[in-house]
């Protein structure tokens, strides 16, 4: 069960250290430097590597590096990166695609509510967002396994039994409000505790994820 309160978000980034030109720099330094810039560059696009990138995608082809059929590009921030056994994605690689969600293209699927107790909040909370099982089956056409991942990189197994079983939700909202951070958002994996209060148990409690920011697909 990952702690919010020991995260630390943001850490200081460095300020590049802006040096000018040497005082021995000379006009023949400068166009060296320039001309191997230049062959450097085109080296790179005419890799292997570059030109699959940039080839033109097959019919129904699915994996491509942007919007696509299968999955569109975020439009705002990304909150939600799967990775792994993915078949339906919108950026990576075609060997290694990954599915990226805004808030919004999350909150665009089938939402469901519930309303439920949980071991960190106070008296009966509304929750609404995707079903779990929904969006793994919104990307991926075989995975067996599922991990999650908290903005703190705490991870969390959960067996596919138990979202195929239970309405387990990846809230996106608390009694209509987007969740922040430091009130378990901007995503929680939630059970539904009410309705089946045999998921009170410890093992349980370690897979109810807050502050998720990625699923990892097996």
């Amino acid at each position: 069960m990952n702690d919010p309160s020991a995260m630390r978000l943001v850490s200081p980034l460095s300020r590049p250290v802006n040096r000018g030109p040497g005082s021995r720099s000379s006009v023949w330094r400068k166009v060296a430097l320039a001309a191997s810039l230049t062959a450097g560059l085109a080296a790179s696009l005419s890799s292997p590597a570059a030109l699959a990138a940039e080839a033109p995608l097959a019919t129904g082809e699915r994996h491509v590096l942007a919007a696509n059929d299968c999955l569109p590009a975020p439009s705002g921030p990304v909150v939600l990166t799967v990775e792994g056994a993915v078949s339906c994605g919108n950026a990576g690689s075609r060997q290694a695609p990954l599915a990226r969600f805004d808030l919004a293209m999350l909150e665009a699927m089938p939402s469901r509510v519930v309303a439920t107790h949980t071991p960190w909040t106070q008296g009966r909370v509304s929750f609404s967002g995707p079903l779990l099982r929904e969006l793994v089956a919104r990307v991926s056409e075989d995975a067996s396994g599922l991990k999650v991942r908290a903005l703190n990189d705490f991870v969390a197994e959960i067996p596919l039994s138990d979202i195929e079983d239970f309405d387990v939700l990846l809230a996106t909202r608390r009694d209509g409000e987007r969740m922040p951070v430091r009130d378990l958002g901007p995503l929680f994996v939630l059970y539904p505790f009410d309705a089946h209060p045999e998921l009170l148990n410890e093992q349980v409690r370690f897979r109810s994820v807050w502050q998720v920011t990625g699923l990892t697909l097996e």
